[in-house]
């Protein structure tokens, strides 16, 4: 069962495949590259390939498609024989669209998951419909007169009026529950559906037994049409969450190369191009005398492209990981396998993405020396011309490294089965190979260990090519002997100038050293690791998740739960804005400033009473009351004496469904949304019409076309989940209107229409349904902004103030490992026990929430363009700045940590060694207690990202004079303290590098800190205390006391 393909699981689509388009678009462009003739004609594809590449079609999600259309038209199909027909009489066609919303397409961890809940619910909601009905016809026993002749109906307000409070109630608490567990969203729509269905028809039951029969059919109805889902999920073409989560990791693993070959492009660019500028000018037809344009360099984009797919899938495969370790299966990689493989994975993306920030780091330098502006062209040029001929010098080297860990990823992918090994051609004669080592061969750890430890040492050439250049001429053992003589006292890195360019360069050499050489030893761990788990010699067995992980499988059901955009599980499933991130009890949870703490029984019984009003007030409320309010616009016909059988003649019924499955806790005020439900919901009538008259109205065509449709529009779940509402309306919808039709054909009509719906033609159906539909889209979308709006402003504002606050977590975690790996009393990182494993946890969690954060920010943000503007317009330049300021602060404080380790290596600790070197491991442990004295990170930042995030969640001003943290420079402290600490005799030194990854890290966090400030001042604004005192003895003469002037 492993063995399916799926592009799906709710495709991954685009982007696990990222990594495997980069690594082809790399093959692919070697191969134009070769024959210029041939890639001209290439770049001419023909029509259908245009339409599949926009369709991004490939065989798993045509089988997927295929896979899908299966549970509806085998519902309609068993509905042809009598017993099914007699069986479910006039809900016969429920089964169908059950069938559809049973989700058979789901990963089986996540549908098994999924479909348990479902029944749970729809159980439920049938013991509560039960409950209702009986109630509802006590109420008509107890208020209607005795002696009054037996009637097919007849109206009763009392029963009316149970029934739609008992719906009200009902819609209010599910749908508070479905915002507050996004995993439970399909249940509760099914609930929905279910408590729909039952309060509007049990108006009109008389006894007991009506409505008991009633219940029982309907619960019949869904159970047959979960089980349809099940059998086809589980024994079709399943898919397993593992083989999901072994594409993200395939798709995770192409998307380092293809970083690894922008990289090389982009230090190739740094030996002839200006580093210190991120476009290119371009004049487009200067015949014409049209303006030059800035367009970003292709290299650049591609860098940003790569790290962009990288992060992404680093937050999907950190919520499909779960899944895969909770399954039951038969493989070779158990559950702590495919933890490994997140660990190295992590280890490997943290490095790499801080390599793509060199981009940003030349940009700061331009900025810093005002070089952006032009001024100063000929020190600017001076510095390019040092980077060109440094760049230059050292390309061997990091092209070599380059191409080593990309071989090295092969090399892993080989290992673990993830990709198809190169079969080996006839004829090849192995001899003249030689010695030389592929990735898959037994020897290539070794190789590769060699090739980095090569790179490392090699490091010393290109340092002393630079204090070459800088007028400093060393021999070749300058580095290695480290007593210090007359001579070389005359190295001193303060020297140089605290804030000098050469001080600037040398940390940027050391810094982008220390990245490649720290991704490269991560590589080489999960080489190491591949070749101790080669797939190809380990055997196959039954895996379970084990009674630990099982345990906390079923708490994590009952738990907020965080999700990407494509988990079909949760509230993503129907949302448009695609990501849910649980911040924590922390974030929501206040202190009450009018309360103390319970002390006795009484008080806690009183905290509990306030409890209930803290509920009832909260937001998830407020939008279970919404739903509500929608739910009874239309449903409040069916309980009216004077429309109560119209509107069981008008099917209305379905327009209460649709906003049901159309009301989303954070769906946004989007025209852009209301207009494709509408669109989905003409396509379906357009496209029942057509499955009716094709085949002329024969049954068997009937079913093979509806399965067509169905299995196309499965392409929307697929590959375009933002669109997930209106593609299932549209498939329902559809389903709604032929299952009828045939329901009716099997029937008779006078059987169908003996509870008192008249029988229309599908020609007439059609445009009834789609009037339906129609209505209940549009009440919900009324209900979507009133009493107040809820749109994607206002969503992407509190998803704003989250990351603020998860950056601030991150920053504060981050502060304590940093500050604990410095003293050395973080104790073993692998003992559960100990402050490093905690630390270590909590940093990865949170760090994992803040990759989800900002990849659903960057959707709303781009989703705002489609809300209806009302009054001013919203700043998107500034969120989408606070945004940038964001990712950049998160990832410089992911390096603070990488660098850091350093001070944790074995061969540097004080219980260590160092016989051969005394010298060297005293200079370190001199550094060290220099650097813990320093602070490198400081709290001042996480307390202001923690007052920026309160500010931006609650929308209220900061606080005034409100300022960042001063900028400070560690190598000037650190000189402060000892004078020859930062000797340029130190410079190839591990923990010299560091710090140099350090001090560029500490001050590209404080410039966005002091950006991210001023953005934030001018969404929220800033308190001003200023105040006028008139005097009374100059008459209106005003004088303006407290403030601050513009002159100041």
């Amino acid at each position: 069962m492993e063995n399916t393909a799926s592009s799906s699981s709710k495709s991954n689509g685009a982007d696990v495949d990222a990594g495997e388009n980069a690594a082809r678009a790399r093959n692919t462009a070697d191969s134009k590259s070769e024959d210029p003739e041939a890639a001209t004609k290439e770049d001419k594809p023909s029509i259908l390939a245009r339409i599949n590449t926009k369709l991004m079609l490939d065989v798993p999600t045509v089988l997927m498609m295929l896979k899908a259309g299966l549970p509806p038209v085998i519902a309609l199909s068993m509905y042809q024989a009598d017993d099914i027909a007699n069986t479910y009489t006039m809900l016969g066609y429920l089964m169908a669209i059950i069938s559809i919303l049973g989700f058979c397409i789901m990963p089986r961890a996540k549908f098994i998951q999924t479909m348990t809940i479902n029944v749970i619910a729809v159980c439920l909601a049938s013991a509560v419909s039960m409950l209702q009905l009986w109630s509802g016809v006590q109420a008509r026993l107890n208020t209607t007169p005795p002696g009054l002749p037996p009637a097919r109906y007849r109206y009763n307000s009392s029963q009316s009026a149970v029934c739609s409070i008992w719906l009200f109630f009902q819609i209010w608490l599910i749908n508070s529950v479905k915002a507050k567990f996004p995993q439970f969203s399909f249940p509760c729509v099914l609930y929905s559906i279910f408590a729909n269905v039952a309060s509007t028809s049990g108006a009109m039951y008389q006894t007991t037994a009506q409505a008991e029969a009633f219940v029982k059919t309907l619960l019949e109805a869904f159970l047959t049409g979960f089980g349809i889902a099940t059998v086809v999920s589980l024994l079709v073409l399943p898919v397993s969450c593992r083989k999901v989560v072994t594409k993200e990791v395939t798709g995770y693993v192409g998307a380092l190369r293809g970083a690894l070959k922008a990289h090389k492009e982009y230090f190739t660019s740094l030996e002839t191009k200006d580093m210190l500028r991120q476009t290119m000018t371009i004049l487009d037809e200067p015949e014409e005398g049209k303006d030059a344009r800035e367009k970003i360099r292709p290299e650049i984009t591609a860098v940003k492209t790569a790290t962009a797919a990288i992060t992404q899938l680093h937050g999907k495969l950190n919520v499909d990981l779960p899944f895969a370790k909770r399954e039951i299966a038969r493989g070779r990689l158990t559950p702590e396998d495919f933890e490994s493989i997140s660990k190295n994975l992590r280890a490997i993306m943290m490095p790499l993405v801080g390599v793509a920030s060199v981009i940003d780091i030349f940009e700061r330098l331009a900025e810093l020396n005002g070089w952006e502006k032009e001024l100063e062209e000929e020190m600017k040029q001076s510095v390019m011309d040092d980077w060109h001929h440094l760049m230059t010098f050292a390309r061997g080297p990091i092209q070599n490294i380059l191409d080593t860990m990309d071989q090295g990823l092969h090399h892993i992918t080989l290992r673990l089965q993830l990709v198809t090994p190169p079969k080996t051609k006839k004829g090849t004669d192995t001899e003249a190979a030689g010695d030389m080592v592929r990735p898959g061969d037994k020897d290539f750890a070794t190789h590769f260990a060699k090739q980095s430890e090569e790179f490392y040492t090699g490091r010393d050439k290109i340092l002393r090519h630079w204090l070459g250049s800088k007028g400093h001429t060393v021999d070749d053992n300058f580095f290695e002997d480290v007593k210090e003589d007359a001579e070389t006292q005359k190295l001193k890195l303060h020297q140089l100038g605290a804030r000098h360019r050469e001080q600037r360069q040398l940390f940027l050499v050391l810094y982008i050293v220390f990245l490649l050489h720290s991704v490269s030893e991560a590589i080489l761990d999960f080489v190491k690791w591949a070749d101790d788990h080669d797939q190809a010699t380990t055997k196959k067995k039954f895996i379970t998740p084990g009674k630990k992980r099982f345990r906390k499988w079923i708490a994590s059901v009952c738990s907020t739960q965080d999700s990407n955009d494509d988990d079909e599980s949760t509230n993503v499933g129907l949302n448009r804005t695609g990501v849910v991130v649980h911040m924590g009890e922390a974030y929501k949870g206040r202190k009450d400033p009018e309360h103390l703490e319970p002390e006795n029984a009484w008080e806690r019984f009183g905290d509990f009473v306030r409890s209930i009003t803290t509920v009832l007030r909260s937001s998830e409320s407020a939008f279970g009351f919404r739903v509500a309010c929608a739910t009874m616009s239309i449903g409040i016909i069916a309980y009216l004496s004077d429309t109560q059988l119209w509107f069981t003649r008008q099917r209305l019924v379905w327009a209460m469904l649709m906003v049901a499955l159309g009301m989303t806790p954070t769906s946004g005020l989007s025209m852009f949304n209301f207009f494709w439900r509408i669109f989905g919901t003409l396509v379906a009538m357009l496209a029942a019409w057509l499955v009716w008259y094709i085949p002329n109205q024969k049954t068997p065509g009937i079913l093979v076309l509806t399965y067509l449709f169905i299995s196309a529009g499965h392409w929307v779940p697929l590959k375009r989940i933002d669109l997930i509402i209106p593609g299932l309306i549209s498939m329902v919808t559809c389903v709604m209107i032929i299952g009828y039709e045939l329901q009716v054909r099997k029937l008779g009509e006078a059987v169908a229409t003996s509870n008192g719906q008249p029988f229309y033609k599908i020609i007439v159906l059609g445009p009834y349904r789609l009037a339906c539909v129609v209505a209940g889209i549009a009440v919900a979308f009324f209900w979507t902004f009133f009493p107040y709006p809820i749109t994607e402003h206002s969503t992407l504002r509190t998803k704003l103030g989250g990351s603020l606050y998860l950056a601030a977590n991150l920053y504060s975690i981050m502060h304590e490992t940093v500050m604990g790996r410095i003293r050395g009393d973080g104790g073993d990182p692998t003992d559960k026990s100990c402050p490093a494993y905690q630390l270590e946890k909590a940093r990865n969690k949170v760090f994992a929430k803040q990759m989800l954060t900002l990849q659903a920010l960057r959707q709303h943000s781009a989703m705002v363009n489609y809300e209806f503007p009302l009054g001013g317009k919203f700043p998107k330049k500034e969120y989408d700045a606070i945004i940038e300021y964001l990712s950049n602060i998160t990832q410089y404080t992911a390096l603070l940590g990488l660098a850091s380790h350093t001070f944790t290596h074995p061969s540097l600790l004080p219980s260590s060694s160092d016989k051969d070197d005394p010298t060297r491991l005293a200079w370190f442990h001199d550094f060290r207690r220099l650097i813990a004295t320093s602070n490198i990170t400081s709290h001042e930042i996480t307390s202001l990202l923690s007052m920026l995030s309160s500010s931006v969640t609650s929308s209220v001003p900061l606080p005034p004079y409100l300022s960042p943290p001063t900028a400070y420079s560690l190598s000037s402290k650190l000189e402060a303290l000892d004078r020859d600490i930062l000797s340029l005799k130190h410079i190839a030194e591990p923990g010299y590098a560091a710090f140099a990854v350090l001090q560029i890290s500490t001050r590209c966090i404080q410039m966005d800190v002091e950006r991210l400030l001023n953005r934030v001042k001018g969404l929220v604004g800033e308190l001003d205390f200023s105040f006028h005192v008139v005097s009374t003895r100059v008459g209106s003469e005003e004088t303006l006391v407290g403030g601050r002037r513009k002159e100041d």
